[in-house]
């Protein structure tokens, strides 16, 4: 496999890396302009105040929502979109595939992800289980959501899918398909397997409030630490946390 990381593979890795880099910046640029035009409610992008949401309410919502999950799985995604792109960029590998399909791929199903959120989040807005930033305005559910994601990272499907998301040289070999489609599919599987590994961490935006930005880089920092480390003590010690937090909200403590 050394035979892939060629200087032209490394200087490709090196573009990736950038592009990443400023996608996901206008993306926090994106959100922070949100989260500043929330004050104003004579603006567009003001969050939805009243229950009786509108098709453009649930459009602006989805918006925020896909450009959320794009700005906080983007980095955690880079070690497997880079390693993609090296592997693609040598001739001795004799592989064809396309970066921006696969990465489309991985974005497309955090996007659908996104629309579920914003369903979700106009069900218990419409049930005064959240308030207008999409923060929990019952213990019972902030606890639920917090025990529900605490106890996730226990599980064997947490760490099945962790494990194949740390994993890239792993991923190509197991799930290659050439071409520009099978770019498109390998991002979906990513993506997929990506969701399955980080949905009980990005359901906590219920409880935190989904644009607090500042538990928003939290949360996203928490996801690249998981990604990016090999311990497995890791999502155990972020469970431990979200369980204890979940009972103390739940019996009243916190």
């Amino acid at each position: 496999m050394s035979a892939l990381f060629t200087p032209a593979a490394h200087a490709r890795s090196g573009r990736v890396l950038a592009a990443l880099a400023a996608v996901t910046a206008l993306c926090w640029a994106y959100l922070f302009t949100v989260a500043a035009a929330m004050d104003s409610m004579g603006s567009a992008l003001a969050m939805p105040m009243t229950s009786a949401w509108t098709s453009g309410d649930l459009a602006l919502m989805w918006t925020m929502w896909a450009v959320m999950m794009a700005a906080m799985m983007l980095p955690s995604a880079a070690p497997m979109v880079t390693a993609y792109a090296t592997t693609i960029d040598s001739p001795r590998a004799g592989l064809r595939g396309s970066t921006p399909a696969f990465i489309a791929g991985y974005v497309a199903v955090w996007s659908g992800f996104a629309l579920l959120a914003t369903l979700v989040q106009w069900a218990l807005h419409d049930l005064a289980l959240v308030d207008a930033m999409g923060s929990s305005t019952s213990r019972w559910l902030g606890g639920s959501v917090l025990l529900a994601a605490g106890a996730y990272q226990f599980t064997d499907l947490k760490r099945s899918m962790l494990g194949r998301c740390r994993a890239p040289l792993g991923f190509l070999l197991n799930a290659w398909r050439d071409g520009r489609r099978g770019a498109l599919a390998m991002g979906l599987h990513h993506g997929l397997l990506c969701t399955g590994c980080c949905w009980g961490l990005m359901a906590l935006l219920f409880v935190l409030g989904v644009m607090n930005l500042w538990w928003v880089a939290l949360l996203a920092t928490v996801v690249l630490v998981e990604k990016v480390t090999r311990s497995t003590r890791v999502p155990q010690v972020v469970g431990s946390v979200l369980v204890v937090w979940g009972g103390m909200v739940v019996t009243g403590l916190a």
